[in-house]
């Protein structure tokens, strides 16, 4: 999970067989310049952003790649920067909206910091955006920035990524939904264009609520509106996820995202679209058998 290989790669947490894609590292082509009729392009907008922070990143010897939709700019050197763009983001983002975010794609540019050190993460964090990071490992803002402290490995960056690519593909996902997809991709491989998530370090509290009877119905955790609440919120990352994994195994979750997309204004929660996406079974018959296949699951080493 924390490391980066050439030919087999793990990437946050993820690992796959994968060629390096030497056009990610390369500048996009020109756009055809924009008009006053005509709205700037992504390529546009990503190389304006990018000169509105060149001298910010210039000065913390920071480089950058503009690879649209996104702006990736990091302190590990340009070497390192190019195979986290290569094997991280590209060939996530390429998985993420093949499988799943087939509607929109981001229309406005996507800045991603990659800091290899807690120092630099903090620092630059406070320095640059007025921020005080509450987690250790990264953050997606509501202004389309990710910050990453990538030096905790690359866990973090794909989960953020699933935020940054959901968002104009399914404005009104269900937090739940979106949290434990981002939480599902924590650990996973990618392999021919397809992404899966594997078991991870949230599995151990999970099964351990489970045998002590500990953990709310799933029912009530879909339709629980305080998703971040402080009673909940540790367990609710990990029931989300493994509920999204169980649906993954069973060749189900991206019918359930097309399905809960499509019926959103209907079921704002995603528990009755779930329900016809399990049925025949009942939600009780469905919930017997992942809970019982969560207590079997192992932590691959």
């Amino acid at each position: 999970m924390r490391g980066l290989l050439t030919l087999v790669v793990v990437v946050a947490g993820c690992m796959g067989a994968t060629a390096s894609l030497a056009a990610a590292a390369t500048p996009a082509t020109p756009a055809t310049p924009s008009t006053p009729a005509t709205q700037p392009t992504i390529n546009e907008k990503c190389q304006r952003l990018a000169d509105t922070w060149r001298q910010r990143f210039d000065a913390e010897r920071v480089t950058y790649i503009v690879a649209p939709p996104f702006v990736v700019a990091g302190d590990g050197g340009q070497q390192r920067l190019t195979r986290y763009l290569d094997h991280t983001i590209r060939a996530s983002a390429d998985a993420l909206h093949r499988k799943f975010f087939d509607r929109a794609r981001p229309s406005e540019p996507v800045l991603i910091l990659l800091f290899e050190s807690a120092e630099s993460y903090k620092r630059l964090a406070k320095k640059w955006l007025g921020d005080d990071p509450s987690t250790p490992y990264g953050y997606f803002r509501r202004d389309n920035i990710m910050v990453m402290n990538v030096g905790t490995g690359t866990g973090t960056l794909v989960h953020e990524l699933v935020h940054a690519l959901i968002r104009p593909d399914f404005p009104g996902v269900p937090e739940w939904f979106n949290e434990g997809l981002g939480s599902l991709f924590e650990q996973c491989t990618l392999a021919d264009g397809d992404i899966r998530g594997l078991e991870n370090w949230r599995l151990p509290a999970l099964q351990r609520a489970i045998r002590d009877k500990k953990l709310r119905p799933l029912g009530e955790m879909i339709e629980d509106g305080e998703f971040y609440g402080d009673k909940h919120v540790g367990l609710n990352y990990a029931q989300a996820r493994y509920l999204l994994m169980y649906l993954q195994e069973q060749g189900k979750l991206a019918e359930y995202y097309q399905k809960l997309r499509a019926d959103q204004a209907e079921d704002k929660s995603g528990l009755k679209t779930l329900e016809a996406v399990i049925g025949p079974k009942s939600l009780a018959e469905f919930e017997h058998g992942w809970r019982s296949w969560v207590l079997e699951l192992k932590i691959q080493r």
